[in-house]
């Protein structure tokens, strides 16, 4: 979990966020594998969280400023993301959060970012007139 020229859409703004919430999850999983404690790995996930959350809201802004047709269903999918955080915040509480749940949610959330912020990128130069 480590944040590569390849992950970048090419939007700073965006690629910043995005940064973060991949450090955040790399935390999470080093957590993870040391043992940590609940406390630690719940503050740890609270952070991914707010960072996902923030990262969601730039997005969204961006999307609203230039009138993305797609932005709904991208809230959707923000939505969905965060249910799957919520839920790792829930296990780490109660049965204990396991590799199976932090590996398909950082999967999905770069799958997210690869394709369908990527599809925005691209959106942009047609409607700010550099296509």
């Amino acid at each position: 979990m480590k944040w590569t020229n390849d992950c970048s859409i090419g939007i700073p703004e965006l690629d910043e966020q995005y940064n973060r919430v991949i450090e955040r999850f790399a935390f999470v999983r080093e957590i993870a594998a040391k043992g940590g404690g609940w406390n630690d790995m719940h503050l740890a996930l609270v952070t991914l969280i707010k960072s996902f959350e923030f990262c969601s809201a730039v997005e969204e802004a961006l999307m609203r400023i230039d009138v993305y047709p797609r932005c709904e269903r991208h809230k959707k999918e923000h939505a969905g993301l965060l249910l799957g955080l919520r839920a790792m915040e829930n296990a780490a509480l109660t049965t204990g959060l396991t590799e199976e749940m932090i590996g398909p949610a950082f999967a999905a959330t770069m799958k997210h970012h690869l394709i369908h912020n990527r599809h925005f990128a691209r959106y942009l130069p047609q409607v700010r007139g550099h296509a």
